[in-house]
């Protein structure tokens, strides 16, 4: 684990939070996100359905990512209605929980602070420094995603985020 004190109180605040990250950066950046899908593939994994998705949290106005998620979802372990809604719709995780009414458990896996290896799209060029958080969630003691976010560190050092105003 890494020493978050060093970083704008915006990224602590994003590091740190077991709530729903697209609301908090939608209050941060003072604009609407919309989700940008970049992948997605369904494989089966010791015969578990698992939806390996790829995404961008994205400023409906300044169109600026403000976050790159990666996320393993074992899709056996959720209803019907939910996949369903994942998979046909571009709605963040987080309103998906609370549209479902499902209760959920966060677990920490790691962070740290990384130089990007190659480009992942509009302000995650080669060589951009991320905060990454890597974390579980549990529904009913089963694990129903592992879920890795990058924050751009710049993006929010250099925005005039709300909370710095």
């Amino acid at each position: 684990m890494i020493d978050l004190k060093k970083y704008p109180i915006s990224l602590q605040l994003l590091m740190k939070t077991d709530g729903t990250v697209t609301e908090l950066i939608k209050l941060l950046s003072g604009e609407d996100i919309n989700v940008s899908k970049i992948s997605e593939k369904i494989y089966t994994n010791k015969q578990q359905r698992v939806l390996n998705r790829c995404i961008f949290l994205t400023g409906k106005k300044s169109k600026k990512n403000w976050l790159y998620a990666q996320s393993k979802i074992y899709l056996d372990n959720l209803s019907d209605a939910f996949v369903n809604d994942l998979l046909e719709k571009n709605i963040p995780i987080g309103t998906l929980w609370i549209n479902h009414r499902i209760e959920t458990f966060k677990s920490l896996v790691d962070q740290s602070q990384e130089a990007l290896e190659s480009n992942l799209g509009d302000g995650f060029e080669k060589g951009t420094l991320t905060l990454t958080r890597i974390y579980h969630v549990f529904n009913q003691n089963k694990i129903i995603m592992e879920i890795t976010e990058k924050f751009p560190i710049m993006s929010y050092a250099n925005s005039l985020l709300r909370l710095n105003s």
